[in-house]
């Protein structure tokens, strides 16, 4: 089990466990829940590759997505997951099929959308975990453009800066601040055989 190992994560941590752990080492709020999976059953994780979007203007200069998601990348370990934040917009498409195929193309371990994106069916069958808040038809290249890459983006009430280790299930994303991360797995691991240690006893008596 290692934090650097998502596959060794499964059925080891969860984003409940995650987060009482974090809450013994930090009094900020570090989750967000409403991220819907293309695949269910789905867990992602990694250190975060941020990118912020934001509403377009004209007057702006405009920066190629899946460019962007090369540069966030670069300044994170391998494995990483991009975030894009679209805190402003958030039923607007941020990415689609063609895009988030790129990204993959990239080695990004996943994709999580603060925002909607597009053909999520498509998304499934891409081989990386990609979450978003909802899918919509419509393309908004007309409507968003990025803003900022590789510094710090709002999500559900959380801040998440570049290289902060995300976790992210069904239930909700946890956001760990980088070196923290193997403390606060080991703890969560902890809090889960506690737990199930408790539940067999209450179940026995």
């Amino acid at each position: 089990m290692h934090p650097d190992d998502p596959a060794s994560l499964r059925g080891v941590v969860t984003s409940a466990s995650l987060c009482d752990a974090m809450a013994r080492r930090h009094s900020h709020r570090c989750h967000t829940v409403g991220l819907l999976p293309a695949r269910p059953g789905e867990v992602t994780a990694g250190p975060a590759a941020t990118i912020r979007m934001g509403p377009r203007r004209d007057d702006l200069p405009g920066h190629d997505l899946v460019d962007s998601a090369r540069h966030a990348l670069a300044e994170v370990p391998a494995g990483g997951v991009v975030i894009i934040a679209a805190a402003d917009a958030v039923g607007e498409a941020v990415a689609g099929g063609k895009k988030l195929a790129a990204l993959g193309t990239l080695g990004a371990a996943g994709v999580i959308a603060w925002g909607a994106i597009r053909d999520r069916a498509e998304a499934a069958g891409l081989g990386m975990g990609v979450w978003a808040l909802g899918e919509t038809p419509r393309a908004s290249g007309d409507l968003l453009q990025v803003l900022e890459v590789g510094g710090l983006v709002t999500a559900g009430g959380i801040t998440v800066a570049s290289g902060d280790w995300v976790y992210v299930d069904e239930a909700g994303m946890v956001v760990v601040p980088w070196d923290d991360r193997e403390a606060v797995v080991a703890a969560a691991a902890e809090i889960e055989r506690d737990d199930a240690e408790a539940v067999r006893r209450i179940r026995g008596g």
